[in-house]
């Protein structure tokens, strides 16, 4: 039953993302001369890994498991750098993405347990399993994030960083935490 009600949530989610995404379109293709628009997939990958942090922190709460969990996250890591790798990406810069992303994922989570443990929230009867139904959406995000990168490689070296910064815009996890946003879209916008 939690698995349906997890997909329906997904797609909810998805539908939403999509009307979100003809807005982005628009506003990328009208700033950048359209030469943005290609992040689009890369955008949404983000954006759908974020969203999703909200049914890990669930997942996780009611097994008071540990937001931190840093062998995962180092393996997590390690597979994307390797996938990333076979993409002629360079795995510093994926190292670094991933870490991001995490980065945020845990903003979200450590928020929501903050707000629950101050309401003294009990389990969720709607929580997904994190090992069935999160990590294998977030396996395909992760695909999904390394080909985009690969596919804009060129692009996202060399646009101007307020260029990508408006093209990254808007993500419908900003509802969530804007201060994730920030981490998750930082590897991007930001030259080092």
């Amino acid at each position: 039953m939690h698995v349906t009600s997890c997909r329906q949530h997904v797609a909810k989610l998805i539908a939403l993302l999509c009307l979100l995404l003809i807005g982005a379109a628009a506003s990328a293709q009208a700033g950048s001369g359209g030469r943005l628009t290609t992040l689009e997939p890369l955008r949404l990958a983000i954006d759908q890994r974020l969203l999703l942090a909200p049914a890990v922190a669930r997942a996780k709460w009611n097994v008071q498991a540990p937001i931190e969990d840093l062998p995962r996250e180092a393996q997590v890591i390690q597979a994307a750098a390797q996938q990333g790798s076979a993409l002629g990406l360079s795995r510093v810069w994926v190292e670094a993405v991933f870490r991001a992303q995490i980065e945020a994922s845990k903003t979200v989570q450590r928020e929501l347990f903050a707000k629950w443990k101050s309401v003294q929230a009990g389990a969720f009867d709607d929580a997904p399993d994190l090992s069935t139904t999160i990590r294998p959406e977030l396996d395909r995000l992760t695909t999904q994030l390394l080909r985009s990168m690969a596919d804009n490689q060129a692009l996202l070296k060399e646009a101007d960083s307020a260029d990508l910064a408006r093209a990254m815009r808007p993500l419908a996890a900003s509802t969530l935490s804007p201060a994730a946003v920030e981490q998750a879209l930082a590897p991007f916008v930001t030259r080092q």
